[in-house]
């Protein structure tokens, strides 16, 4: 088994742009996925991601943190899951209930185990 960090990308104020009876709906959705996942023995960790990011650039040696506003495109959260192979992780990440819901892109990554 190995670890995949699935980042969910979407565009504007996601969780604000749904009316309180799409964010219901949504959230009942997800929490049906996260449920499937922890049963499954899939599921690390997942959390949606609040505004306010920022991002950190490093210019002759000077550190300097801006407002991570630089596209339209937004990170809404992540899931970090255990899976046999990206293939299985792909999966996973085409069983979130966000497609339906939100136009999102999610980017699967491979983790690489580090140390002993």
């Amino acid at each position: 088994m190995k670890d995949f960090l699935l980042i969910l990308r979407t565009q504007g104020s996601v969780w604000t742009d749904l009316s309180p009876e799409q964010l219901q709906k949504h959230m009942e959705h997800g929490m049906a996925y996260i449920g499937k996942l922890i049963a499954e023995g899939k599921l690390k960790s997942a959390s949606p991601v609040d505004k306010g990011s920022k991002i950190i650039t490093e210019s002759n040696g000077l550190l300097t943190d801006h407002p991570f506003n630089e596209s339209k495109e937004v990170i809404a959260g992540y899931f970090l899951v255990t899976a046999n192979d990206i293939d299985e992780a792909v999966t996973i990440a085409k069983g979130n209930p966000i497609f339906k819901d939100i136009p999102t892109k999610i980017e699967v990554h491979p983790m690489m185990p580090v140390g002993g």
